[in-house]
């Protein structure tokens, strides 16, 4: 988690957590913050402007449950990971979208398994 990642700075390890804070600096870097918006996350990824034209539109991943492998880095104290492709990235699910998609699909096995028993 991005709350544990700070314990393995320094190793290589995945880390998981919604993104809390999707910004992208007038310099060019790319900010993705995880367990809080700055300066108050736990974690960051980290894209370096020279890899920044790859990101098409860096708000996309607000508000999304992401996951990143790479090496922990201390980054004043907090770790992060930079990666530099959108591959880097794995969208792991969209906390909206999540719930939205789960209630639908459970409704119509629900109101099916209903009618038998309503049925006279």
């Amino acid at each position: 988690s991005a709350e544990e990642a700070a314990k393995h700075m320094g190793e290589s390890g995945t880390v998981a957590g919604k993104v809390e804070d999707a910004y992208q600096a007038k310099g060019g870097n790319i900010f993705l913050n995880m367990g809080g918006k700055h300066p108050n996350e736990t974690f960051t990824v980290f894209v370096p402007a020279s890899a920044a034209s790859e990101f098409k539109d860096v708000k996309m991943y607000y508000g999304k449950i992401i996951s990143v492998t790479g090496k922990i880095e201390d980054h004043k104290g907090k770790p992060e990971i930079s990666v530099k492709s959108p591959s880097d990235i794995t969208i792991k699910s969209d906390d909206s979208s999540g719930a939205e998609t789960a209630s639908p699909a459970a409704s119509p096995a629900a109101s099916a398994a209903a009618s038998p028993s309503a049925t006279p």
